[in-house]
């Protein structure tokens, strides 16, 4: 059975959340871990790496980067990257700072081969049952492009212009 690791970091939980309910959604397909970046996680048994952070004050959270760093960028590895934040509101513009700007800090920090982005639109106080939906989705989606060995690119909120 596939190893999947989901690392993550949270501050008022949900990027927790969603990371839970990925796994949820593929615990019949793969084995999966969900661990913390902070705890600086042992993933080289994990046959798949998947990242996840909010954006907190217009950045990717510093423990994900402290996790990618002491991983050497997870290199030789397959890494999905997922982010909740709502800078997609903002039409095309916060699309493309989305792009620019945060997914590109996080990204330049990975030397292994990047499967598959994910960007949700988070939430501060009720969570967002439609993020968690598409959470739950895009990592069958991720699966299944790992299994027969695609990429599938970045990908924005659904329904968002």
């Amino acid at each position: 059975m596939m190893k999947v690791c989901i690392v993550y970091e949270s501050r008022r939980g949900s990027t927790e959340k969603v990371a839970r309910e990925m796994a949820k959604a593929v615990s019949e397909r793969a084995e999966v871990r969900v661990l913390r970046a902070s705890d600086n996680p042992d993933v080289e048994e994990c046959d798949l790496v998947i990242v996840g952070t909010p954006i907190y004050y217009e950045r990717p959270l510093p423990e994900v980067k402290e996790f990618l760093l002491s991983k050497k960028g997870l290199e030789g590895k397959p890494v999905a990257v997922f982010i909740l934040c709502i800078a997609d509101r903002f039409g095309k513009l916060g699309k493309r700072y989305t792009e620019r700007r945060y997914l590109r800090m996080i990204t330049e920090n990975i030397k292994g081969r990047i499967i598959a982005i994910k960007v949700l639109d988070g939430w501060i106080l009720d969570e967002n049952p439609k993020t968690v939906a598409e959470a739950r989705n895009w990592i069958k989606r991720v699966l299944d492009a790992f299994e027969a060995g695609r990429e599938l690119g970045i990908e924005h909120p659904e329904g968002e212009r």
